[in-house]
């Protein structure tokens, strides 16, 4: 089998990015490329921008479906590459120019089921705020895989080593997800999907590598609070969270792996507390009263190693587990927490 790559861009009303995302793949070095537009029922135009990029280039082919959210848009996508390889990029990200081409020199010569590269993250005017490098590793065996896993679960509470746990910006082999028969689940079900379908897989994988690459950019939105709000993102932060415990008693990952996800339940909670600002302030101080006083989070709190903690990152859980509602409220609308 050639070494064709699928490259699946799910799509739901973003025009205003969409031509820069798709430019930078059909400019890739890599030619031998199966490109793969899922429009999950757009409403914005960009239903008919796809169908123009598919006049131009014979390499992309777009879908037209009803709008059910990322995971299952990224479904759709899979049952159609023909690649040997796929790789997703969301739509309103871009990717540099050998981008394809460095990743599969890779996962070929080293005979791996998947590559995992870094990014960098760039704002509403394309300047690069900063880069995730990571040091190049060939993953290999139950012990090296559980580990790469674990890292992709959070960083420990004084540490900065974890993998993204983001599907996009790597490379992934067709076949083990087809022999697998490897789906996403929707985030409307289950909130960062991601992290579960890379579970999926490279427990089925044999050998992973891990690559130093940043020539992914991810778009930072600012505006994404407001425009998102999400009334149940905390039960879904929490219940992400219990099924990721669950995980790692099953599969045997230990405290390390625990403390992983604490601490990113932390960093999902403040996004929680975060989201409030869009609120009055008397809502504000109610919704955010409500999330201090959740019993399960402050459970998890008590488990965890507080005082391991940076110093702003252990006020904001001492506040939290003091349920000063107050003060969190105040921060909040200074926009420090």
């Amino acid at each position: 089998m050639k070494n064709t790559v699928s490259i699946i861009i799910p799509v739901y009303n973003v025009k205003n990015y969409l031509k820069k995302c798709v430019n930078s793949v059909i400019k890739q070095t890599y030619k031998d490329l199966d490109i793969i537009l899922v429009d999950d029922g757009s409403t914005d135009g960009s239903s008919q921008l796809c169908d123009k990029f598919k006049e131009n280039d014979n390499r992309i082919r777009v879908i037209h479906k009803n709008n059910e959210g990322l995971g299952l848009a990224r479904n759709t996508g899979l049952l159609h590459a023909k690649g040997k390889y796929v790789s997703f990029i969301d739509s309103d990200d871009y990717v540099g120019t050998t981008f394809i081409e460095n990743l599969v020199k890779k996962i070929v010569k080293f005979s791996a089921d998947a590559c995992i590269a870094g990014y960098s993250k760039v704002d509403d005017n394309y300047k690069i705020l900063y880069s995730e490098i990571y040091d190049d590793c060939i993953v290999s065996g139950d012990i090296g895989l559980k580990g790469l896993l674990i890292r992709m679960l959070g960083n420990l509470p004084s540490g900065n080593d974890s993998i993204k746990m983001s599907v996009w910006g790597n490379l992934y082999s067709m076949e083990l997800i087809k022999e697998n028969k490897l789906k996403f689940v929707s985030e409307r079900k289950i909130i960062s999907e991601d992290i579960i379908w890379n579970n999926d897989f490279i427990t089925c994988a044999k050998r992973v590598l891990v690559d130093h690459n940043d020539d992914y950019f991810y778009l930072s939105n600012n505006n994404s609070l407001s425009t998102s709000y999400k009334k149940d993102r905390f039960q879904k932060c929490l219940e992400l969270y219990l099924i990721l415990k669950h995980l790692c008693s099953e599969e045997s990952l230990g405290k390390e792996a625990i403390m992983r996800i604490q601490k990113q339940f932390f960093i999902n909670v403040r996004t929680c507390i975060r989201q409030e600002r869009t609120k009055t302030l008397k809502k504000q101080f109610a919704g955010i009263k409500d999330i201090v006083n959740n019993k399960k989070l402050q459970v998890v709190i008590k488990e965890y190693p507080i005082d391991a903690l940076p110093y702003k990152q252990r006020l904001f859980i001492k506040l939290i587990k003091s349920k000063n509602s107050y003060c969190l409220t105040l921060l909040n609308i200074g926009r420090i927490v």
